[in-house]
């Protein structure tokens, strides 16, 4: 939280940076951020990471950068007063982007010791680090929902993705490492890896994030509390020759030699955090009541947190009674215990990827191919299937820059007649889709499954072959599915129904029949499990009851549903839902739906047993429509428990719901104008058409414009936009998307 030294909410004085006062309390800040900084040395304070306090100190180096430091705290100001008023828009303000890659390059520095040997780390351990990253900043961590339940409204998805970068600054394939050796045995000062090992191996930081691997030594490690870990460069501050990331060999990612509680790749996140323009949650320094970190859903935080505190630690009065965000990434707590951004920590990121680091941005054709069509999941069939009539179930990826649109399907069992399925749509970069392949008989035994893509958008071939195939054995023998379409369990009848499995390996407390409550009140009985009924902390212990198979077979619009009534014990002591669906007859699940704590309840929190009312029910619907066909579909029903309260489940229901029906249409006529075009562009519709929506996506798939569409014809100001190939794209609730090419060139 941004705070004065009167504990007030910086939003008080905002006044005092709406006139001329704001340089001078800029000065005066600047001058007491460089007066901390020299305490907090002669104090020896603990310093893990040592962005902000390498920053400060350069900021005394010269009066350039001096004021490259001001400007840096009066664009932090700058950007807290336009989010508050709302004048940032699009990604600005949003909790997610889409279509963001970042590539990266692992500089891995070391003196001659063999691949996967002290500081020359491997490319697996650089590889776990991407991973952790687009978990971080995609709000995937396992840990989010661990987070308190006051601070779990702020947990964001950041929506930026990180990759390896598949090509050099010349154009060149690369692997995204490069590997220096040095005479060093350890790099002991700041000083010499800035001025010496940055500028010697740096690639183009304006296309790609750098990050340096070394073995620290010197006063990097003798600083009090173990040294540091690692440190990044703030964006617009200090020569780009300077700028990336530099982390101790044994904190990257999350496999290989790492140090203790720096097992999960969160030492490097917290730099990227930096790298985009996050302060430490306590700010420049410790103290209550200060500027803080010019984040207004941060609290106000005295210093620093380590290990893993106990919630609420309240470092400042003034705030209580939640106190610190320990968890946040951008605090020291140990990785076991950090799991978030918040909501205007990735506001922050997300303009300065607008901003200081916009040419990143742009930078997807350094992660990706151009046109890259992918097989990238066989989901049916695999390992044993339970049928010997079964629809193949594929999922293809658009793994290149430049949408996707039609591609074909190439597949055959046992080496027999290669088959071809023809598939049209639209992929933005990376987005993937399940496509069911016609209807295939086998004999009972052994076979083998191959699988290619090729002719991407009508070309001969992609320009990336390695993803184009899969192939896997698989066994097939029959076992007849034992219901068919429509089908209502509403446990009234026996328990478990007939045929249907528990799962409960803890042999406690599971799935049962309740009969003091069913769905809306409409009858006494339901599927219900006791969250609250353990003596002890149950640790998140899992129970699930799996249906028999069902037959789908002439369904065309297939869909799950069902009631649920569900309270929390209190804000921490919450349980889990997740839904899943198998195609072999539980060998493999694939979960459909998840919901937790405060988003699962239909009623309020509870110590007592939970008993739902008529009114305490809620309907999930879970439309089928990507396993359309498929003749052996079970379903498992699993609850995560936390020691929180009843869960209750009642009107399980599977049959063919029309409204989810989306009417197939001929390709409506658009006409674009000039195209090529250089400063607007010009769509005219049909009279009859039912899109009401058009945008302009560019070729990482991001939508640069959006308009609704209130007229037949629409003009599209392109003045903006650099020369290259785009995309008009019209949407519509009723109708599927069509996209139409537009070239841009001046």
């Amino acid at each position: 939280m941004l705070n004065l030294s009167t504990g007030k909410n910086v939003k008080d004085f905002e006044h005092l940076f709406e006139n001329d006062m704001f340089e001078i309390n800029m000065k005066n800040f600047l001058s007491l951020g460089l007066a901390l900084f020299t305490l907090q040395l002669a104090n020896g304070q603990q310093e893990w990471c040592a962005a902000s306090q390498l920053m400060q100190q350069k900021a005394q180096e010269s009066p350039q950068m001096a004021q490259q430091f001001d400007a840096f705290i009066q664009r932090f100001e700058q950007f807290g007063k336009d989010y508050r008023s709302g004048a940032l828009e699009n990604d600005n303000r949003a909790t997610e982007a889409t279509g963001i890659y970042i590539p990266v390059v692992f500089h891995i520095i070391h003196n001659g010791d063999a691949e996967g040997t002290g500081e020359n780390i491997t490319e697996a351990q650089c590889l776990s680090q991407i991973d952790a990253m687009n978990k971080h900043f995609n709000g995937q961590d396992p840990l989010n929902a661990s987070v308190p339940a006051p601070f779990q409204s702020l947990v964001a998805n950041v929506g930026i993705n990180f990759c390896m970068a598949k090509f050099d600054p010349d154009g060149n394939p690369t692997n995204g490492i490069t590997r220096h050796q040095f005479p060093n045995a350890t790099w002991d000062d700041q000083n010499t890896i800035d001025a010496t090992l940055k500028p010697s191996t740096i690639w183009d930081n304006k296309k790609y994030l750098n990050v340096w691997v070394v073995r620290m030594g010197g006063s990097l490690v003798s600083t009090g509390g173990g040294g540091v870990l690692a440190y990044a460069t703030f964006p617009g501050f200090g020569p780009a020759s300077e700028d990336g990331i530099v982390a101790r060999f044994n904190t990257i990612g999350t496999t290989g030699s790492l140090l203790p509680g720096i097992t999960k790749g969160k030492t490097v996140s917290h730099e990227v955090g930096h790298w985009l323009g996050l302060l430490h949650t306590w700010g420049f320094s410790a103290g209550c009541g200060d500027v803080g970190d010019f984040i207004d859903d941060t609290p106000d935080q005295d210093d620093q947190n380590f290990g893993c505190p106990t919630f609420p630690k309240v470092s400042c009065p003034n705030a209580a009674p939640n106190g610190d965000m320990f968890m946040n990434y951008m605090d020291y707590a140990d990785d076991d215990c950090a799991s978030m951004f918040s909501l205007g920590q990735s506001a922050r990121m997300l303009n300065t990827l607008n901003t200081n680091r916009a040419e990143i941005k742009n930078s997807a054709s350094k992660c990706f191919y151009s046109l890259d069509a992918a097989v990238v999941k066989l989901q049916l069939p695999i390992d044993t299937i339970c049928s010997l009539s079964f629809s193949p179930l594929v999922t293809i990826q658009n793994a290149g820059v430049s949408p996707l649109t039609s591609a074909k399907i190439y597949y055959q069992i046992d080496g027999g007649t290669v088959q071809l399925y023809n598939w049209t749509g639209y992929l933005a970069s990376q987005e993937t889709a399940n496509v069911s392949l016609p209807t295939q008989n086998v004999l009972e035994g052994a076979h083998t499954f191959d699988i290619s893509i090729g002719g991407p958008n009508n070309q001969l071939s992609d320009d990336f072959s390695g993803n184009d195939n899969l192939n896997t054995p698989f066994y097939a023998y029959d076992a007849q599915a034992e219901n068919q379409l429509p089908y209502t369990q509403d446990f009234e009848g026996a328990f478990t129904p007939v045929n249907w499995t528990l799962i409960n390996p803890n042999n406690d407390i599971t799935w049962e029949q309740s009969t003091i409550a069913g769905g809306y009140g409409n009858s006494n009985s339901s599927m219900s499990i006791n969250n609250l009924g353990y003596t002890t902390n149950p640790n998140k212990r899992r129970d699930a009851i799996e249906t028999v198979p069902f037959d789908l077979t002439g369904i065309v619009y297939p869909e799950l549903k069902f009631d649920l009534a569900y309270a929390r014990r209190d804000s921490v002591r919450s349980d889990s839902l997740n839904v899943y669906y198998s195609l072999d007859c539980g060998s493999n699940w694939i979960k459909i739906f998840v919901q937790r704590g405060a988003d699962l309840a239909t009623s309020s929190n509870q110590t007592a047993l939970f008993i739902p009312s008529p009114s305490e029910w809620k309907t999930v619907k879970l439309p089928l429509l990507n396993i359309v066909g498929q003749n052996r579909v079970s379903f498992r029903f699993e609850n995560v428990t936390g020691w929180g309260n009843a869960l209750y489940i009642d009107n399980i229901n599977l049959a063919n719901n029309i409204s989810l029906s989306i009417p197939k249409q001929e390709k409506v006529e658009v006409k674009i104008f000039p195209n090529p075009a250089q400063t607007m562009v010009g769509i005219r519709l049909p009279a009859a058409h039912q899109f009401t929506t058009i945008s302009l996506v560019n070729q990482i798939g991001e939508k640069l414009e959006s308009l609704s569409i209130n007229d037949n014809a629409i003009i599209i100001p392109i003045d903006k936009y650099s020369n290259g190939i785009y995309f008009i794209q019209l949407t519509g609730a009723s109708v599927l998307p069509q996209t139409e090419k537009l070239i841009i060139a001046k």
